[in-house]
């Protein structure tokens, strides 16, 4: 795909809607990197770990006045990359691991940490919450990186909508 239809390939397909309880909920989802495409950065298929066929491109979470929080476990699945040894990026104190934020106040709701599955991070634990009780919306990549030559990956541009009602 070109970087047009990479920009626009996650709004074809379905988005990870979640109806947040106020007592929150817990997601298990996998993340499969993709090698990039003539340099351009493709979108990398992004399912929840019991359904593998269903992808998604975008997330929304809609906490309904209630509260609450949503978890997400990610794994990376490193299948489509056997030959790379990747791992989440670690950022510097932001709390937004394996993420690289395309829109201001990113971390004013969403946190993510990458934690080690024998000796890599391939697995980011991410909490959103309604902080504030207003809407917000973000864009960014995910981003991993060779444990052995430090070459970034970064994926499509998925989108996550925050709606507290």
């Amino acid at each position: 795909m070109n970087k047009a239809e990479v920009d626009s390939y996650c709004d074809t397909l379905p988005v990870l809607d979640i109806q947040v309880p106020a007592d929150g909920i817990e997601i298990d989802m996998m993340l499969r990197p993709v090698e990039p495409d003539n340099g351009v950065a493709q979108y990398w298929p992004f399912y929840e770990t019991c359904n593998p066929n269903e992808l998604f491109g975008n997330m929304g979470f809609h906490f309904g006045g209630r509260g609450g929080k949503v978890k997400i476990k990610l794994t990376l699945d490193l299948s489509a990359v056997p030959e790379r040894d990747l791992e989440f990026a670690l950022s510097t104190g932001r709390k937004l691991d394996g993420l690289l934020a395309l829109s201001p106040d990113f971390k004013h709701q969403f946190k993510a940490t990458a934690k080690r599955v024998d000796g890599r991070y391939t697995q980011l634990n991410i909490t959103v919450k309604d902080q504030d009780n207003k809407p917000d919306n973000f864009s960014f990549y995910w981003l991993c990186e060779s444990v052995d030559g430090g070459m970034h990956f970064v994926s499509g541009d998925p989108k996550i909508a925050v709606r507290p009602d």
